[in-house]
């Protein structure tokens, strides 16, 4: 199977005390970017300094699920996008890829509230409570190196026009995310391909009736060729040595339920 994007895997690099004018910290680079209709890739653009009205934006249930919720907190605080003139709203915010949002969210905690994190994680095998500290500088990122609006790939005997997911599809799949990822993965399948064996885009129900190897090989490509940070946590219980890694829930760390 041969696509058209090449990823590297890089570190975070950009931090605000290496830089010779504190401001270039707040010019940021997204390991994806914004595709025009015509390939421009757009990948600079510029936040602001985090506010109280901000975390207010964040906790304020009635502006919908979590992830519209990270949709109108980006459109806050991104100032501006190299090459795009429209006034950042929401909706731009949700053509961001899943990563980039991702890549945003950290490096604002990082600008602002500082490198390091800390949790209190529970082992599974021994029930005692695991102090978890990593840095953000630390989580591998993936970026493209040439963005494309889709990529013609070939799974499982089956041509494919697919474009990387984005906010706006996060959002659509949220509310079946947690209870039944099988069917998110139908709706999302049904949104993000394009094209199937030149028989144009497939229907949910038509996703739902795909071989699972088919689906299961098509999310496993979407999850390799995504750009952003690698959020697994690997780590060891030090009492029981139980595996007690996990993905950093990044939206619970900005949203927390309480």
């Amino acid at each position: 199977m041969t696509t058209e994007q090449a990823i590297e895997r890089l570190t975070f690099a950009e931090i605000a005390d290496d830089l010779g004018d504190p401001s270039d910290a707040r010019v940021l680079t997204l390991p994806g970017g914004l595709v025009d209709a015509d390939g421009a890739v757009h990948r600079r653009l510029r936040v602001r300094e985090l506010n109280g009205a901000d975390e207010e934006a964040l906790f304020d249930r009635r502006a919908g699920s979590d992830a519209k919720r990270v949709s109108v907190f980006l459109a806050r605080v991104i100032e501006s996008v190299d090459g795009i003139r429209a006034p950042v709203e929401p909706a731009l915010a949700e053509r961001l890829s899943i990563g980039d949002r991702d890549y945003l969210l950290l490096r604002l905690r990082q600008l602002d509230l500082g490198d390091a994190i800390h949790q209190v994680a529970r082992c599974p095998s021994c029930a005692r409570k695991v102090d978890v500290d990593f840095a953000i500088s630390e989580l591998p990122l993936r970026r493209l190196e040439r963005p494309q609006a889709a990529y013609d790939i070939e799974i499982a005997g089956h041509r494919l026009r697919v474009r990387l997911p984005n906010g706006a599809d996060q959002t659509a799949i949220e509310g079946d995310a947690a209870d039944n990822p099988a069917a998110a993965n139908s709706a999302l399948f049904a949104r993000v391909v394009l094209d199937i064996d030149g028989e144009g885009p497939p229907s949910e129900d038509d996703t739902r009736a795909w071989p699972i190897a088919l689906r299961a090989r098509l999310a496993e490509w979407l999850d390799a060729n995504a750009p952003g940070p690698d959020l697994f946590i690997d780590i060891g219980c030090p009492y029981c040595g139980a595996d007690m890694s996990y993905r950093f829930d990044l939206d619970a760390f900005f949203l927390p339920s309480a």
